[in-house]
């Protein structure tokens, strides 16, 4: 197993997209995300308590809205398509301490959607296995369901060194969003923090309607 495969999870948000990342986000590996044993509260404890304090971030320009622990950082990199070519990549960033990460990622009309076309679990399928695929993870839950009115999907994975990615992708067409929560741990991993990110999230503005 790679050191740097916890990174990859947490920038997994770009195969989302189809894409494979070639930035090294130096920020983030200063931060190290060390695999490490907690001898902290109970695992069901520090499931249901939250220690962050979330405040609003109006994205509305980039059509939605999201509640972040932190102050978040909005970025764009650049990754190779199916082509061979770059395309930008839209990502808003939180990290609020050294044993979590929360990100939106979202591109209009990704190569997963181009390759499938209007077949929404196949852009699922495609993206999920990608994500997968990319940051060395193996699935351990997934759940099909929407997201106001939108198509949605939701899947848990974790690699051999304990990281946990939870992410939901959200078909809101053209556009693929993903969202995404990163632990090293299962004892830093909060299902409260989870749910409330993912709750938070609100399309305010896109170029297709909700599925009535």
């Amino acid at each position: 197993m790679k050191k740097r495969t916890y990174i990859y999870i947490v920038v997994v948000v770009l195969a989302a997209a189809g894409y494979y990342v070639h930035e090294h986000w130096d920020a983030w590996q200063r931060n190290s995300f060390t695999i490490v044993s907690s001898t902290k509260e109970p695992a069901l404890l520090q499931h249901n308590v939250s220690t962050l304090t979330w405040q609003n971030a109006d994205e509305s320009a980039n059509g939605f809205t999201v509640a972040v622990p932190s102050n978040p950082v909005e970025t764009t990199a650049l990754a190779t398509n199916e082509h061979g070519a770059h395309e930008p990549v839209k990502m808003l960033i939180a990290h609020p301490d050294a044993n979590s990460t929360f990100a939106v990622a979202w591109e209009d009309n990704p190569p997963v959607a181009r390759v499938h076309g209007d077949q929404v679990d196949a852009i699922f399928d495609a993206a999920r296995s990608q994500a997968i695929n990319a940051t060395y993870t193996s699935q351990l839950s997934e759940q099909r369901n929407t997201d106001q009115g939108f198509p949605a999907r939701q899947f848990v994975a974790r690699n051999n060194q304990g990281g946990y990615l939870d992410a939901r992708f959200i078909w809101a067409a053209p556009r693929l969003y993903m969202l995404i929560a990163t632990y090293p741990n299962e004892q830093d991993r909060k299902e409260i923090d989870i749910t409330h990110f993912f709750q938070s999230f609100k399309i305010v503005q896109n170029k297709q309607s909700a599925a009535r």
